[in-house]
């Protein structure tokens, strides 16, 4: 239980990261960028497309096929609630306006932790999860919802990966993914524990996390847990080698190494990222966490030796570009000429509640590209720091990295 503790605790900091550095917005009250480390020749900035002024809460989920079709949803948080049914609503970018939708009746009414993920706009996928009935799903048919058999999940959908309205999968856990063939869900044993999934097609998927056996597990170094990728090739799930991670001696209590996330960009272009933690404040000297990046070059898994102290590298993928860029959360983008950058994004005016003094912070999960563009397209939050009146308001952001 405290192994599986520090994992959470790695996968909540790697959420936040995908806010500014400091915890402050790097804009003056115009907009305009008032420090930061961008590289030269400017590295863009994120537009707030929509930021809900009227409302207290955020946007959890959001998907897009194509610039001018992108859904998200979220909640408000009434009274501090935030699993109130009626404070749970879907937005749907369409005809160049956003509309505000109740919860699909093919869910019962009821998003809440919602996931989204589609492949094109007559094939988007919404999960949900409620404390009594578990798991749920619906597919938009791009003029409906269709109610979909639940997926036997128990609790919230954490990842998904839809190539067409009959090749669907989603995470189940206990070394298990189900498949979605158009009538049913199947399962899939897996040959170690997955977290998340990406792939380019139906015989190109890749499912990450981590292994309690084999290589590097156990001995020595105590290790709990190694890095684990599987790769699906239309017939077969087959674990590949990683590398296995030690600490040092004195080896800290519980150590274990794990992935938390893929960005598959091509089949001969893989990211996988994670970190080798172990469990804290047990050891009188505790050594550093390592960061996790590994690359798949169609062949093999490599360790970017130096991602620690880069400053793109240094964290976790967000989302890829079509063009093999790759986006940091907020703070960083990197060409695939491998250029890092850090945006900026525009502060919100002040008016309303909003005060002229308070900080600001931009918290986007997830994001991820838009297709047929450069731009990727994110949901979360704007957090107002102000005394005496703090606000969360429901955002939605886009980013178009600069060309070369």
């Amino acid at each position: 239980m405290r192994r599986a503790a520090a994992i959470l605790a790695v996968l909540v900091l790697a959420v936040s990261g995908c806010g500014t550095d400091d915890g402050s917005a790097r804009t003056s009250p115009t907009g305009r960028p008032s420090g930061g480390d961008a590289a030269p020749g400017g590295a863009g900035s994120w537009k707030l497309e929509r930021v809900d002024k009227a409302a207290k809460g955020e946007l959890t989920a959001v998907t897009a096929t194509s610039a001018d079709d992108i859904w998200a949803a979220g909640y408000e948080s009434r009274n501090g609630d935030m699993s109130d049914p009626d404070g749970q609503y879907l937005l749907h970018y369409v005809d160049g306006a956003w509309q505000r939708q109740k919860p699909p009746a093919e869910l019962d009414g009821n998003i809440f932790q919602p996931r989204l993920d589609s492949s094109g706009p007559a094939n988007v996928w919404l999960f949900a999860s409620s404390i009594d009935s578990g798991a749920s799903a619906a597919r938009w048919d791009g003029s409906r919802w269709q109610r979909v058999p639940r997926p036997p999940v128990a609790g919230a959908v954490t990842a998904t990966k839809v190539f067409a309205p009959d090749d669907v999968w989603v995470v189940r856990g206990e070394r298990q993914v189900l498949h979605w063939d158009g009538s049913r869900w199947n399962p899939h044993t897996l040959p170690a524990e997955a977290t998340a999934l990406d792939g380019t097609g139906s015989d190109d998927l890749w499912a990450v996390g981590f292994r309690t056996s084999g290589p590097g597990v156990g001995g020595d170094g105590g290790e709990l847990n190694q890095p684990a990728a599987m790769h699906w090739d239309g017939r077969t799930w087959t674990l590949t080698r990683t590398p296995d991670y030690r600490f040092p001696e004195p080896v800290p209590p519980e150590p274990g190494a794990s992935l938390h996330g893929v960005a598959a960009v091509s089949a001969k272009e893989v990211w996988a990222y994670g970190s080798h933690s172990f469990n804290h404040g047990e050891a009188e000297k505790e050594p550093s966490e390592e960061h996790i990046l590994l690359r798949w070059d169609g062949s093999r898994w490599h360790e970017q030796k130096g991602a620690q102290e880069d400053p793109c590298l240094s964290r976790g993928i967000a989302a890829h570009g079509e063009d093999g860029g790759l986006l940091f959360g907020v703070g960083r983008y990197r060409s695939p000429e491998g250029r890092c950058v850090k945006p900026t994004w525009p502060r919100l005016p002040a008016g309303g509640e909003v005060t002229a003094k308070g900080k600001q912070q931009l918290w986007l999960e997830p994001i991820v590209p838009v297709p047929g563009t450069r731009k990727f397209v994110g949901a979360g939050k704007v957090y107002v720091m102000q005394s005496g009146n703090p606000l969360t308001l429901p955002a939605i952001a886009t980013y178009e990295p600069p060309k070369g």
